[in-house]
């Protein structure tokens, strides 16, 4: 089974089972590096809710379905770090609203920016200390 087909398998299974906004492939698939064993990273935005459980079990069935472990990310929940990783990084595999997918980037990567300012110092202190650990 080819990596094309295998995207399309994926990206069926998350449009029936949560009809995201959004769906980006990122990792080391979208880079371009994938090995035998790799696994495929995924996320999504917007569209049907999922519990926790009820995400791992679709990961689980693509999982089976792909014959390779399958990381699945909500945008939603992850961190700000993640989310502009996997914006910056990834690859658009679906997406419902153009406007709605700008608006995302720009306030993701608005609190990044946000983040690193606030974190500026701490970082600049460790750099200088040569250890994150107080002397």
């Amino acid at each position: 089974m080819d990596a094309r087909l295998d995207l399309d398998i994926a990206v069926d299974e998350i449009e029936k089972a949560v009809s995201p906004d959004l769906l980006l492939l990122f990792g080391s698939a979208a880079a371009g590096r994938m090995r035998a064993d790799s696994d495929i990273d995924l996320a999504y935005y917007g569209g049907k809710p999922l519990s926790a459980y009820e995400r791992f079990l679709l990961a689980q069935k693509l999982a089976g379905r792909l014959g390779r472990e399958v990381d699945l990310v909500d945008l939603k929940e992850a961190s700000t770090v993640m989310q502009m990783q996997i914006l910056s990084e990834g690859h658009t595999l679906r997406c419902k609203d153009e406007d709605l997918d700008l608006r995302l980037r720009t306030q993701v990567y608005k609190m990044y920016a946000k983040l690193n300012e606030e974190r500026s110092p701490v970082l600049r202190s460790i750099r200088e200390r040569g250890s994150i650990y107080e002397a």
